[in-house]
């Protein structure tokens, strides 16, 4: 019988399972695993652990010696093997198993750490041979939908289970329970299983199994449920409710049992919850309408009225102390002052309050003042003041008795007169000489300036008109024409204003500027004046400004054209005229200049030219260059057959081209170097070699800027790869000498130029 032993991994629930055998090997004093696992195994779940979840990994040793080992799984503390006591046989089965709690395939790494004797000494371990890698499927998460823990007996309820798309699903219920059906549908990458149960009549606590097997025959944990089954629902409405006159009480019950419900308050109302304001006793009466089984709850609610205060607003004293009692049976009191009794004594002028509270909890306050008639005196502010944005103002209270005052306004200030710039409330305490204080409050209000827009600036053409709106309906209007209404018609030019004054006396303004075209009914635009090459032409579009009557017609003078664009490609100025429907006839002008195209003249086709560099001469200057070489300069060498052209620009952007065709005799391959070679060790282009075909021989020699030579070859596989020396060549141009012997005993030289680049 193999022996298991359950090992703790730090931040893994890792079970470990160890056995020994006896097989039958070669055995040496190397430590190694000696079998190859691939096999993906099932996750550990809450059950009994199956073949399916074990992997059996065999290690080697010492089998005349007792030897120790320890291994570490994906990188963590190491752990001894056979719970740290020696291994006496040469061939050790290790049995391991493994949770998976991911949502995806988990790769575990089991090595061996280190391998020695009884003594200490230190077991070679085949590195070849030291890891294995396992890996575990994970684990199923089934899940039920619409689970209760507690159930009415002989119920019929619907559950769901939800699983993997690949999985199977069994249930485990109680004898006296019945599954009545089962259904399965698929959605998306999940399976439902819709199950409905029919409950045993007995009353008690029962259990409700559900297991998952996955697609790959691996089991989730066993989910165990209790389940309360009952006899009856049961209501609770709480406790009996006191409020106050000025509240509500909201009546709900709470039923243990889910189902579905109907209800009867003794008010009639047929809803789950009411909202009650008066005292009484309210009965609810709830039919479980599956089985018809009824259940009466009730609940009493008293409404209590907060304790009234008999206190005059303002009680007069004469320089002698006063006595305030307000005592209620049952409730509590908070003056003030701070004290908590029903009676106080007052001994100085000024502000007090009291709050009274019931035993219910109903309170009810009030605030009085205390004056003394010898010393009273009063403390205006106004009340309300309305501001523009932007102003400033002074507050000064006024006091009908002519004596000195200290002052206290909210904002901190101890002079009698502040100034302000925001809205709100200033409050200004006055205190006399005697200690008596009164206090006023002024309420200040800030109000933005209007907003007026006349909008941009724009054209009358002669003869229009157009109507300004000054917006903000319902204030007061002063335009520059004098005018007072908040719209107005304006048919002349210049800069027209309006003054706009809102309900609190906030003013603003604005201005706009009339373009009055007097006597130009509408405008013609032609655009820029243009240039344009020899034998070139440009479309003209006229652009209509203004508002003419339609239909237009146009008239382009000297040139017989009516329509209303057209192509010019002559030097001179050009009138347009065009005349609207009602006969307004307005014009315009633009002037076309037109430049020479540049002449360029490579010659006729070059025939049989002997077999040497030939220069290609463009002839003409002051232009830019471009040959179907790619080079840009006016004239070009070649050598080999063929057709090239040239295209060139002048200042005016003129362009003109010229191609000839060149054949020379002997024509032979090309020979060279690549224009630019990079040795920045990428292993591409980090060497310039000799390139072409038909090449019997080479003399290759390169220079330097300076002239300095840097590399010589005749071998035509060797090449440069940008170092004298030893020493890495600066980033420059380098020049070549190139003696070239072809295949059927033809010389040529070749010299030029090519780049280095890093």
């Amino acid at each position: 019988m193999r022996s298991l032993v359950k090992i703790a991994i730090r931040m893994l629930s890792i079970t470990i399972l160890l056995g020994i055998y006896s097989h039958v090997y070669s055995q040496t004093d190397t430590v190694e695993f000696i079998n190859e696992s691939t096999k993906i195994l099932c996750p550990l779940n809450n059950g009994n652990i199956s073949s399916s979840q074990i992997s059996s990994l065999e290690i080697s040793g010492p089998s005349d010696k007792i030897w120790f080992a320890s291994y570490s799984i994906n990188g963590e503390p190491s752990q001894n093997m056979n719970n740290g006591l020696g291994i006496n046989i040469g061939t050790f089965d290790f049995e391991i198993s493994f949770i998976n709690d991911t949502e995806s395939l988990k790769e575990f790494n089991v090595r061996i750490e280190k391998a020695w004797l009884e003594d200490g000494t230190q077991l070679e371990i085949n590195e070849d041979e030291r890891t294995r890698e396992l890996t575990v499927y994970p684990l199923t998460k089934p899940s039920i939908e619409n689970f209760e823990d507690k159930i009415k007996i002989n119920s019929e309820v619907d559950y769901t289970a939800i699983i993997g798309m690949s999985s199977q699903y069994s249930l485990e219920l109680p004898n006296d329970a019945t599954q009545i059906n089962y259904e399965t549908e698929i959605v998306g990458i999940n399976k439902y299983i819709n199950f409905r149960v029919k409950w045993q009549a007995a009353a008690g606590i029962t259990t409700f199994k559900s297991i998952e097997k996955s697609g790959f025959g691996c089991n989730s944990d066993t989910i165990y449920s209790n389940i309360d089954l009952k006899s009856a629902f049961s209501i609770d409405l709480g406790e009996d409710q006191n409020i106050c006159s000025s509240e509500t009480a909201t009546l709900k019950p709470t039923i243990d049992l889910n189902s579905e419900y109907s209800y009867l308050w003794s008010t009639g109302e047929t809803t789950e919850t009411i909202v009650v304001n008066k005292s009484g006793e309210y009965e609810l009466t709830v039919t479980d309408q599956r089985d018809k089984q009824e259940i009466t709850e009730s609940i009493s609610v008293t409404i209590h009225d907060a304790p009234e205060i008999n206190i005059d607003d303002v009680i007069m004293m004469n320089g002698a102390p006063i006595q305030i009692n307000i005592e209620k049976e049952g409730c509590t009191y908070l003056w003030s002052t701070g004290e908590t009794t029903s009676e106080i004594e007052i001994s100085s002028p000024g502000d007090y309050s009291v709050m009274i509270t019931s035993e219910y909890g109903c309170s009810n306050s009030k605030s009085f003042t205390v004056k003394d008639q010898s010393t009273l005196f009063t403390l205006n502010l106004p009340n309300i003041v309305h501001m523009c944005a932007q102003e400033t103002m002074t507050l000064s209270p006024y006091t009908d008795i002519d004596q000195t005052y200290t002052y206290l306004w909210s904002t901190g200030s101890t002079e009698r007169i502040i100034e302000i710039n925001s809205e709100g409330v200033y409050t200004l305490t006055a205190t006399d000489p005697n200690g008596y204080s009164q206090t006023a409050n002024s309420q200040i209000y800030y109000h933005s300036k209007p907003i007026v827009d006349l909008g941009d600036d724009f054209i009358l053409w002669d003869g229009e008109s157009k109507q300004l709106d000054a917006k903000n309906t319902g204030a007061s209007y002063k335009w520059s024409t004098l005018e007072t209404s908040q719209l107005i018609t304006v048919n002349s030019g210049g800069d027209l204003w309006v003054n706009v004054i809102d309900e609190y006396g906030c003013a603003n303004s604005d201005t706009v500027n009339i373009d009055y075209r007097d006597g130009e009914k509408f405008r013609i635009e032609l655009g820029e004046d243009r240039s344009i090459c020899q034998g070139d032409s440009v479309l003209i579009v006229p652009q209509i400004l203004g508002h003419p009557s339609n239909p237009l017609t146009y008239n382009w003078i000297d040139e017989n054209n009516n329509e209303s664009e057209i192509y010019l490609k002559t030097e001179g100025n050009y009138i347009l005229e065009v005349t609207d429907n009602l006969g307004n006839i307005e014009s315009a002008e633009i002037n076309i200049t037109v430049f020479p195209i540049p002449i360029v003249n490579l010659g006729e086709d070059i025939i049989d030219f002997p077999n040497i560099e030939l220069e290609l001469n463009a002839n003409i200057d002051e232009v830019s260059y471009n040959w179907s070489t790619g080079e840009i300069s006016k004239s070009i060498k070649i050598e080999n057959t063929g057709t090239y052209w040239i295209n060139v620009v002048n200042e005016a952007q003129c362009s003109a081209s010229d191609t000839i065709y060149v054949k020379f005799l002997n024509d032979y391959p090309f020979v060279g170097l690549p224009k630019a070679f990079t040795p920045n060790g990428d292993t591409h282009n980090d060497l310039i070699f000799v390139i072409g075909i038909d090449i019997g021989k080479i003399d290759l020699k390169i220079y330097s800027r300076e002239g300095k030579k840097v590399f010589e070859t005749t071998d035509i596989n060797q090449g440069w790869d940008g170092k004298y020396n030893g020493q890495k060549q600066a980033m420059d141009n380098y020049y070549y000498d190139l003696d070239i012997t072809y295949t059927n005993g033809v010389t040529r030289k070749k010299a030029g130029k090519f780049a280095l680049i890093r």
